[in-house]
Formats: structure tokens, sequence, C-alpha cells
């Protein structure tokens, strides 16, 4: 397969950049990042706000997300930056609480299994061809806007079984951008103890248009279907309705439903759109691999449409997205809060203290992956390779993993399959992707590749 390096920001010179040095993060937290970032076990810095350190031994990453995760809590930033559009859902909250709601979501995802939702995938995969017909193939195709419409196209049938229109998937696509630069900005303004009304309205602002949207969804269920009726729908809401928590007996409320729908809504589009726009930028810069995808797509797949039993047997399909995943992980950091007084690694750590455990460096650190910084596939198809456990992450570790990192796979398969069995993927001569970390890791200008149709 062919080796490469993709675009990364260049790493700042000085571990130290000062508190004004930390305005840098409302644009992204990469750019805060040193050479140092990348090769330490244990860093910290100070805020006004709070003392962080950065876990990148891998035995301590396991021992706060898998080994002692209610020790090592999400942070209460995490929910205060993510409220305004999730509410009080599983991706923020800790103990009981999240208890009780990740028992409801296993249920809900049990009732939509990936089977289920398979042919659901491809007639968003069909329809997001047809787009590509009525597309200007002169011109760069807008990859972040073609895959955040599949993508949320896709998260969309699942959960309320119907199709998402293109009016719909613009309004929603530049909402959640829009809600991503001012949450960032509130989150550094809240670590530097700074004033956060503008930023605070402007976030709540666009929280509210994608709520607005996906909530009058909801009520509508609420009022024209019973509980009874939903037994019979194979969509999440339908889960959700139906989902009873085992140890008091109780559903959930249309409030309840509405934060799962939002929470589902965001995870489960926007971290797959960032990462197959990667994908696509990154086939476009390399034609062998391109060729080497499609002749296993043929191979398990003759007449060209994939069948549910046949998705386990693309191991390149797989390896590619998976070293994507690894040189652009979705959720670059996880946010954990130390619950006692501690020694990490020799340093101090006070309860209250900020720890962070960080994808991105982990992906890229230079003890504990070859090439750190090179796409390179052959990686995941060796199995003497493996990562060292605790290194990649890229859908979290432990009781706390992502629940959709199954359907996040059959959806980058799918997707990846109906692309490149009908075009070839090049790229925009001139054009480079500039790097940014906010909600998730994504480029500032966009990415684009020019499609040219197969013959």
């Amino acid at each position: 397969m062919p080796k490469f390096t993709p675009p990364i920001p260049t790493p700042l010179q000085k571990s130290k950049v000062g508190v004004l040095g930390f305005w840098r993060v409302a644009h992204s937290w990469i750019d805060a990042l040193s050479h140092k970032s990348y090769e330490m076990l244990l860093g910290h810095f100070w805020l006004p706000a709070m003392r962080v350190f950065i876990v990148n031994d891998p035995k301590w990453v396991e021992r706060i997300l898998v080994k002692e995760p209610a020790n090592y809590p999400k942070h209460r930033l995490m929910h205060e930056s993510l409220e305004p559009l999730i509410g009080s859902s599983p991706f923020t909250t800790n103990g009981a609480v999240w208890q009780r709601q990740r028992r409801m979501l296993d249920q809900a995802f049990g009732h939509a299994r990936l089977s289920l939702v398979f042919p659901l995938m491809q007639q968003a995969c069909h329809d997001m061809l047809l787009r590509f017909e009525q597309q200007d193939l002169g011109k760069p195709l807008d990859v972040d806007a073609a895959m955040t419409h599949v993508t949320a196209d896709i998260v969309y049938r699942t959960i309320f079984s119907a199709p998402l229109g293109e009016a719909e998937a613009a309004s929603l696509f530049a909402a959640f951008t829009r809600y991503q630069e001012f949450a960032q900005k509130v989150m550094v303004c809240k670590l530097l103890r700074l004033p956060v009304l503008w930023y605070d309205y402007r976030r709540r602002q666009y929280a509210a248009v994608i709520k607005a949207f996906l909530g009058e969804k909801v009520r509508r269920r609420f009022e024209f279907l019973t509980t009874c009726e939903e037994q019979n729908g194979a969509d999440i809401l339908s889960g959700l309705r139906c989902a009873i928590d085992p140890e008091d007996g109780a559903a959930l409320t249309e409030q309840e439903v509405l934060d799962q729908v939002c929470m589902l809504f965001l995870a489960g589009h926007e971290t797959s759109a960032s990462s197959l726009s990667w994908c696509l930028y990154v086939l476009g810069e390399a034609p062998e691999l391109q060729k080497q995808l499609v002749d296993e797509l043929l191979q398990v797949a003759p007449t060209g449409e994939l069948n549910f039993t046949e998705m386990r047997q693309l191991s390149v399909v797989a390896a590619m997205f998976r070293e994507v995943l690894r040189l652009y992980p979705p959720v670059g950091y996880f946010p954990r809060e130390a619950m006692q007084d501690q020694e990490i690694r020799g340093a101090k750590v006070k309860k209250g203290d900020a720890l962070l455990v960080f994808p991105w460096l982990l992906h890229r650190h230079r003890r504990w992956w070859r090439e750190p910084d090179v796409f390179n596939p052959e990686r995941f198809l060796n199995k003497d390779n493996a990562p060292v456990r605790g290194t990649y992450l890229p859908f979290g570790l432990g009781a706390r993993a992502c629940i959709g990192a199954g359907f996040a796979m059959q959806e980058a398969a799918l997707i990846l399959n109906a692309v490149m069995k009908n075009y070839d993927v090049l790229p925009v001569p001139g054009f480079e992707p500039q790097v940014v970390g906010r909600l998730t890791v994504r480029s500032a200008k966009g990415i684009q590749v020019m499609l040219k149709r197969k013959l």
C-alpha cells in the first residue's frame, strides 16, 4: 500500500504558551500542542479555572477509561459545553444517571440492529450518488458538506425511518458548524475565567435551530403513536419509546427522548462525516490505494452491491478506515475529572483536577508508533503489528466506549463502496486542508476533491 504524510499542523517549538497563548485554542486546540506533547507520557498546564494533566501513558489510560471509570468521570466542562444541544444524555452524564441512560440506549440499539438498518444505509448511499450525478464534475466537490449530508441522512433514517431532505441537511450542517465554533470559544473563556455571554448566546442560538428541527419530529411521534404502536417499529426512536428501565420500570419522557436523539444525531453524523471526509481526501492523494479498494470490493461483491454478510470480508477497506481514524480521530480528547488526591507518574494530582486522555496525541505518539504521522494502512492488516492497548482509541475504551462503533464501520464501508465503484477520486491542484480541533477534528476551510465518473 502507498505511504505518504497527509497534513498536520506544525507543533509549537515551546511547551509553555502562557494564558494569552490559549486564545489559540479558541480557534483549534491542536494549535496549542508542542513537539513535546507527542513525546511525553504526562504533561500539565495551569489555567485560572483549573489544573490540567495530559495523560499519554497507556497504563494510566487503561486505568482511567477501563479499570476505574467511576473514579474518573467525564469532566463537568464537557457537560457545560454540550448541554445546550444534547441536554442530559450519556455523552456527558456520570454515575447512576449515565448507567440508567446507557441501559435504555442499549435497548434502543438492540431494537434497531445493524442488520435492520443495513438497507436504510444502502438507500442513503443510493441517494448520495443521485446528488453526485447532479454535480458539475468539472468543479471541486465540497466533501464536508457531501459527507455530512449522507451521514446525517443515515442516522436520521435510522432514528426516524425517513430520509433527510437536501435543504434540511444544509441547514443542519451550517448550524452544527457554527455551534462547534462557539462551543469551543465558550469552553476557552470558562477555562480562562473570561465572560462568555456573547459566545454562549450564539451557541444556544444554533443549538436551538437543531433542537427545534429534531424536537418537532419527536413530538409528532409522541402525539400520533402510542408506545404499543411503536412496538412494531424498527427505528431507534421506536426503541427509545419502548425502552423500560429494569431497575424501576420507568420509560423515558419526551424531553429525555429528545436529549438522546440530539446526542445520537450529533455523535452519529458529525464524527462519521469527519472521518469520511478525511478518507476521501486521503484517497485523492493515493490512486494506488483506490485501485486496491476497488479490486477488493469487486472480489467480495462482483455485482457491486454489498450484502450484510460480506461486510467482514473487506479487510483493505477496514484497514484504510482504521488508519484514517488513527491520523484524524473524530474526537481528539476525552476530558475526565480526578475524584481524589493521587500521584500519577510522580505528579501530585488533586481532587477536581482535569485529566485529558488524548487520542490525537496517543495515535501520533513517537514512542508507540513507527512513522506516526505517515499514512500506512498496512499497520492494521498485520495482526502481529497490533497497537499497544491504550494507544489506539478512536471510539474510546471501556464501559463508555462509543455504542455506535459497529454502526460507523458499516456505514463507512457502504459509503466508500458506493463512491469507489462509480468514481475515481482526484486531488484538487493546490488544495491542502487546514486541520483544526474543535468538537471534532475537521478542516477549517473544508475538504475538496474532484470526482471523475468511471467509464
